[in-house]
């Protein structure tokens, strides 16, 4: 995770960042949390204006993002119908929201089996899955098996590069067959 993160802040694949901060799952006083999160602004700066002097603009919020590792479950699933592969397979979750509104991204608790996020989480193919507002996607994850990101080469062939496409992709749905194609992506059970 620590590599990831690393290579998101280094700017080389989403430019200026900005750390929202991390999360745990799981009580404070346990001695594994059962998944990790790091969430991140991504910003650009606006272009300098040749006539006005002084502080330079403050950068515009153009999305934010959400890397996951979800090592297992908070509780037991209940709803057997739930059709998720992440909820039996420790996985890394990329998410990704193209908003400006300054704390919204994906959490930990968005990926249980709960009423809301089983109403809300939709496959939208190739791998690509949505969480729809007002009838239109509005955030977009795909996951990966923990076990698929063996060196640092996968992490950047199956995440950072994928996940950089998506996210300036005007229609991340169209474009996720060819961008997934040859990334290992967490499926449906039932197809």
């Amino acid at each position: 995770m620590d590599s990831l993160w690393e290579a998101v802040k280094s700017q080389e694949y989403f430019g200026p960042i900005e750390d929202l901060g991390d999360e745990g799952a799981g009580d404070e006083d346990d001695w594994l949390a059962t998944g990790y999160a790091y969430n991140a602004k991504v910003l650009r700066r606006p272009e300098l204006s040749p006539v006005k002097r002084g502080r330079p603009p403050k950068p515009i919020q153009l999305g934010t993002l959400t890397f996951i590792v979800r090592l297992c479950n908070i509780e037991e699933v209940e709803d057997k119908s739930v059709d998720w592969p992440w909820l039996d397979q420790a996985c890394l979750i990329l998410g990704w929201r193209a908003s400006d509104a300054p704390n919204d991204y994906w959490e930990i608790e968005n990926f249980e089996p709960k009423d809301e996020n089983v109403a809300s989480i939709a496959h939208a193919g190739s791998g690509l899955w949505a969480w729809p507002l007002n009838g239109k996607y509005y955030s977009y994850f795909f996951s990966i098996p923990i076990f698929a990101l063996r060196n640092e080469h996968d992490l950047k062939k199956y995440a950072l590069r994928p996940l950089k496409a998506l996210f300036d992709s005007e229609d991340p749905v169209a474009a996720a067959s060819e961008v997934l194609k040859h990334v290992p992506t967490m499926q449906p059970l039932t197809r």
